[in-house]
């Protein structure tokens, strides 16, 4: 991993820890995780200091005639309550913060022992993580900046001291989105790594038959190599099924902040249409805000789509690397020919366990999210905001 990458991760971490929303120590080499009674002061002093800012939460305009100025207080309060359920998260189950990130650790540090990850691997990796993360903090950066506007506008602070915290609130949702998708992303690491060598078997396989037909090969050779991918298979499979025990908790760790964070979208998609389309309530609304916020808006926008499509295809990445594997599975039944019967077990028990622990991506454990779902959200987010748009043109038609 390149020397950037790696501050770059080192970045996020301490940002972290700056805004309150880790209050663990990890070791960088072995991604070992750890309390320490410095940051967990630090940690605690920071979410009181955010909570501090409830009480300006009636400056608020809830019952506001533009739709704009209604969704951003809407957002705000799902922002707020986001941060105040992370940091409920994390104090209650602080144990099992602990717990799955060492076992994320472990879990890899097995893996890459066993199996060393590919050049192809390594690269796809890392271009992922830098992507992710450069762009996360342009699009951190980017909403400090525009939200101090809104801050002293909508909320009506002035106070510098009432402002860091407004900011958090603002920032928490972001940092632990970047968390949980490092997390996932090192999962899916390995499960890139099992289809790879998974691939590898099948490939094996094929040519041990071939060698066998040919009379290349002998009985006793036959055996010994067929017990040997039969063990590699067995070991893959156990290693998978670990992995899918494993993002089942990470999700679990994050899906409520996950489920708030896609309320925003919906609710950040329903106004940027509705604010593409002139009105009289968006010329009153440009008023109250600087140029160079109206400047920074469009970018901070464009960023924070990008960026959510990196999210998402890294959550979307989890459940196909496992559609993944059982179509390669299932490709060997109709193109590979019968082979050892321990290995024939072997790949059987591999099937029916990806049958019977299907992996599915659920928010707050009732819905389920993959593809569709996130097509979904768009294509409704559209058509709520063409009706928008239509009865506001009717109103001012008739005035």
């Amino acid at each position: 991993m390149r020397r950037s990458t790696q501050w770059m991760i080192r970045a996020s971490y301490i940002t972290s820890v700056l805004f309150g929303v880790t209050s663990l120590c990890y070791v960088e080499n072995t991604g070992e995780v750890y309390t320490k009674p410095l940051v967990t002061i630090y940690s605690a002093l920071a979410n009181m200091a955010m909570l501090a800012l409830v009480p300006h939460f009636q400056h608020l305009d809830y019952n506001a005639h533009s739709l704009p100025v209604l969704t951003n207080s809407l957002i705000f309060v799902l922002k707020a309550v986001g941060s105040i359920i992370t940091v409920i998260i994390n104090w209650t189950n602080r144990g099992v913060f602990v717990k799955t990130l060492n076992d994320l650790a472990s879990i890899r540090c097995k893996f890459m022992r066993r199996w060393p990850l590919s050049d192809k691997i390594k690269e796809k990796f890392e271009t992922i993580l830098r992507r992710k993360l450069l762009l996360g903090f342009i699009t951190l950066a980017a909403i400090m900046l525009s939200s101090i506007e809104y801050i002293q506008t909508q909320l009506k602070i002035e106070s510098f001291y009432a402002i860091l915290p407004a900011i958090m609130v603002n920032c928490i949702i972001n940092m632990v989105i970047m968390n949980y998708f490092l997390c996932i992303t090192h999962l899916n690491v390995l499960l890139w790594a099992i289809n790879e060598e998974l691939e590898k078997i099948l490939k094996s396989t094929y040519q041990l038959w071939h060698l066998r037909i040919m009379g290349q090969i002998g009985l006793g050779t036959w055996i010994t190599q067929c017990c040997r991918l039969s063990d590699n298979l067995d070991e893959l499979a156990v290693a998978q099924h670990h992995l899918h025990l494993l993002g089942n908790r990470i999700n679990r760790m994050y899906d409520t902040q996950t489920a708030c964070v896609l309320v925003m979208v919906y609710l950040n998609n329903l106004s940027m249409i509705y604010m593409s389309y002139p009105t009289t309530q968006k010329a009153k609304l440009f008023d109250e805000f600087s140029s160079w916020a109206l400047v920074v808006m469009p970018i901070l926008m464009i960023l924070y789509y990008i960026d959510l499509v990196f999210f998402v295809r890294g959550m979307i990445e989890f459940e196909e690397s496992f559609v993944a594997t059982s179509k390669l599975l299932r490709e060997r039944k109709l193109l590979y020919p019968a082979l050892d019967v321990r290995l024939e077990e072997s790949f059987k028990n591999f099937s029916l366990q990806l049958a019977k622990f299907p992996v599915e991506m659920k928010l707050v454990g009732l819905f389920k999210f993959d593809r569709s779902m996130a097509f979904s959200i768009f294509g409704s987010t559209i058509s709520n905001a063409i009706v928008l748009i239509q009865y506001d043109y009717k109103n001012n038609s008739d005035e």
